[in-house]
């Protein structure tokens, strides 16, 4: 018995990958206290988080948050909110807000 090819088998190896679009500005964040909330924004995206601290917490919430990538830039979603929280905290710490 001869074995048939099945070239159909293969042929997803063959087939090019997309490529993700490519990422061209590398955001500055920038940190923003207005009245009782901390701004935090990424240049040239739409990204922005919002955080207070209310009176019964020992910490801060997030208020408003993005909720999907901006493809604009190099920065993901999760590389914002991760640097959002830290850059946050530390300001809530310089003001005392939190310890």
């Amino acid at each position: 018995m001869v074995s048939q090819s099945r070239p159909y088998l293969y042929a997803h190896r063959t087939a090019q990958k997309r490529q993700p679009p490519e990422r061209l500005a590398i955001p500055v964040l920038r940190v923003d206290v207005q009245g009782s909330d901390i701004v935090i924004t990424a240049t040239d995206s739409d990204y922005m988080m919002t955080y207070h601290k209310p009176a019964n917490s020992p910490r801060l919430l997030a208020k408003s948050f993005p909720r999907k990538e901006d493809r604009r830039v190099s920065m993901t979603l999760a590389g914002f909110l991760t640097a959002a929280y830290k850059l946050a905290n530390d300001k809530a710490r310089e003001l005392g807000w939190i310890e």
